[in-house]
């Protein structure tokens, strides 16, 4: 008798310890962009008037990358990591919503791989 009631009363000191499930808050998706990527992000290089060069340009409501690059409206950013985030907007030539890949920011830098090679651009 007394090793049943010395499991139940184990059993029922255990039950709310196992029963409650921990919420986990995923990264959500916040309007805007943030404030350390704003600004105009060129390539460190020299290049002659009117030759091509790596850029992105983010407002609080655009993302443009360079030339051939899409053009984001509507624009979201999630933090995946510490100054990291991706950005996700509107694609108007495509008619649909895209996402970026992971950005890396620091106060004059901004560091990311796309299309298999590695971008790093300045402030």
């Amino acid at each position: 008798m007394k090793k049943t009631l010395l499991a139940m009363a184990s059993v029922l000191v255990l039950l709310p310890v196992v029963g409650t499930s921990t919420m986990v808050q995923a990264a959500s998706w916040h309007k805007g962009s943030p404030k350390i990527a704003r600004g105009m992000w060129t390539d460190k290089a020299k290049y002659p008037k009117g030759t091509m060069y790596d850029y992105i340009h983010i407002s609080k409501t655009r993302f443009v990358m360079s030339d051939n690059d899409p053009l984001l409206t509507h624009l979201r950013y999630k933090k995946v990591g510490k100054r990291t985030y991706k950005f996700r907007g509107y694609e108007p030539e495509a008619r649909k919503y895209e996402s970026t890949p992971k950005i890396h920011f620091t106060k004059h830098n901004l560091k990311m791989h796309q299309y298999g090679h590695y971008l790093h651009l300045t402030k």
